[in-house]
């Protein structure tokens, strides 16, 4: 089927997203993305974006895993064209289920990014212009924002003031109502002890450290960081090893608590409960 009689089968919207691959758009860098109070869509699949994302993206995707597996292929073998119309063969019958999941967001402005800023989010940001949506493209998409999120890991740290102590005493309590502090323990969502996950689903490295990256930008080097102390692992993530190092240099406080107190905090904590024996 050649490229004339696939456009003459093209609906309207169809037509629209073919023409959306020419033209301008507003671009904002990743760094301004996660800066701003904007409504960030990550329109890669499921599947990628569970490996890492930007910090408060929400998940639209366009394509499911295998859907995106044969654009690539065609994309290598076939050449970009045929790649473009198989991708929008895939989204056709998608685009009133999309636009209408986006709706709530009609009055934000928003900022859509793919795996590398290419045709996905390209494509969809020229999309939602078109249909009334104040929209921009992340530039470079999530691999440059990985790129930024490690160079931020490898900046200078403020001083630390780390508290320890043993489980119960009340580290994270106290953390909570000072004003420059990181609960690595809530970036990554393990309360760093034996049953930590309890309740709890698990950062992976890649999102703990956005998260950590986005934090650690908040501060500068003039006012000393709270900070718990912790192993170098929490959960399943680990501590970059610039923090960790600053961490075994920064002052020590040291908290205690009567046993009482520990063992309640810890109850509520956790959430246990009796379990009935079945016999």
């Amino acid at each position: 089927m050649n490229h004339q009689r696939i456009t003459s089968l093209l609906t309207k919207h169809e037509k629209k997203i073919n023409n959306f691959f020419n033209g301008n758009i507003s671009l904002i860098s990743n760094e301004e993305a996660i800066n701003k109070s904007l409504t960030i869509i990550d329109v890669r699949t499921k599947k990628e974006f569970q490996k890492g994302r930007v910090p408060n993206a929400l998940n639209f995707p366009i394509f499911d895993d295998l859907e995106r597996a044969e654009i690539g292929k065609i994309y290598k073998n076939l050449g970009k064209e045929n790649a473009i119309h198989k991708g929008i063969d895939y989204f056709q019958p998608k685009i009133n289920k999309f636009l209408l999941s986006l709706s709530e967001f009609r009055s934000k402005h928003l900022v859509v990014y793919c795996a590398r800023g290419g045709m996905r989010s390209a494509a969809i940001a020229r999309f939602l212009l078109e249909n009334g949506f104040s929209v921009s493209q992340m530039i470079g998409g999530y691999k440059e924002f990985r790129s930024y999120v490690l160079k931020q890991l490898q900046k200078s740290i403020p001083p630390l003031i780390v508290l320890h102590g043993k489980t119960g005493v009340g580290k994270t309590l106290i953390l909570k109502r000072l004003t420059n502090y990181i609960d690595l323990e809530a970036l990554a969502e393990h309360r760093s002890s034996l049953f930590g996950g309890i309740n709890k689903i698990p950062n992976n490295q890649k999102n703990f450290e956005a998260l950590l990256a986005q934090k650690l930008n908040e501060f500068t080097n003039k006012f000393p960081v709270f900070i718990e102390g912790e192993s170098r692992k929490v959960g399943k993530v680990f501590i970059p090893q610039d923090l960790a190092n600053e961490m075994k240099r920064g002052v020590f406080v040291l908290l205690s608590a009567s046993i009482d107190t520990r063992v309640n905090r810890i109850v509520k904590e956790y959430k246990i409960q009796d379990i009935e024996t079945i016999s």
